[in-house]
């Protein structure tokens, strides 16, 4: 009877456990397992020559479109479409871009900027690589409660893998008109040197306008100043400021010294009372 007994439970183990074995099966078959779950994600990519990756935590999908299929060293524009777990569109995200070299543990000093075009769409501008080689781009989204991350694999740029040599931006690519609309499209900004053209190593101030889009003088507007060396990593050695208002959207911006030759960008953060937007300036100096 003992024989029995023992053998009667050992069967109803073998089959308790068959039928929990079964189980796990089947939930994996239905859940794709947590590898198979992430690859069978409901996520959609809607452009074949796209980048698509999801974020972190599975928050968000975020699908990079280059508009010209392509990134090149100095100032790029780049699209997000930003989809969550249901993919549906994202609406209203906070979202902040850092174009970073993971083999320098470097990025650049000038932000890109990101404004919303609707519909999950974004637009990424001043998206800067500073030198040949290998990039990604590190993006926060943030909406409602939700925050996640992702970075970004950007196609190599100029040379295969990287290079220590300064390459020279291409100079028919660069713009440098002294009249600029700022990211935004808020403001209408333009700069006249005291100095033309524009020396280096020397002190020198500029007179600065800035226009509503629709053309009237911006009046008392508080303006910070960067200037950054792209391709060095730097900015300026000096930290040159408002000084004054010359007449009704004129401002004098004294304390600009670029410490050497070559591609300088130089941004204006302009506020005026919650309205805020930033304009960027190239220039090529000899």
């Amino acid at each position: 009877m003992r024989k029995a007994a023992m053998g009667s439970l050992v069967i109803a183990l073998i089959c308790w456990a068959g039928a929990a074995a079964a189980i796990h099966v089947k939930e994996d078959d239905q859940m794709g397992g947590h590898e198979a779950g992430m690859e069978h994600s409901p996520m959609t990519q809607h452009y074949e020559d796209s980048i698509f990756k999801v974020t972190e935590n599975g928050e968000f999908s975020v699908e990079v479109l280059l508009p010209d299929k392509k990134v090149e060293m100095g100032v790029n524009r780049v699209d997000l479409i930003i989809h969550n777990r249901e993919d549906q569109d994202v609406a209203g995200a906070r979202i902040t871009v850092e174009p970073w070299m993971p083999s320098m543990g470097h990025g650049v000093m000038e932000r890109p900027v990101v404004s919303e075009k609707g519909g999950g769409l974004y637009n990424v501008s001043n998206v800067i690589f500073s030198m040949t080689g290998d990039w990604e781009l590190r993006i926060e989204i943030s909406s409602e409660s939700t925050t996640d991350t992702v970075k970004i694999p950007m196609p190599g740029i100029g040379a295969m893998g990287h290079t220590h040599a300064m390459k020279a931006p291409d100079k028919s690519k660069i713009d440098t008109s002294t009249e600029v609309t700022s990211a935004m499209g808020h403001f209408i900004v333009s700069y006249n040197s005291a100095l033309d053209p524009i020396p280096v190593n020397t002190l020198l101030s500029w007179d600065l306008t800035v226009k509503y889009a629709d053309g009237r003088p911006v009046r008392d507007a508080a303006i910070k100043i960067l200037g950054d060396m792209p391709e060095h990593g730097h900015g300026f050695p000096t930290e040159p400021e408002v000084s004054g208002t010359m007449t009704e959207g004129q401002y004098l911006v004294e304390g600009l010294k670029f410490s050497m030759p070559g591609w300088w960008v130089v941004t204006f953060h302009v506020t005026v009372g919650d309205m805020a937007d930033h304009v960027s300036f190239n220039l090529l100096l000899l």
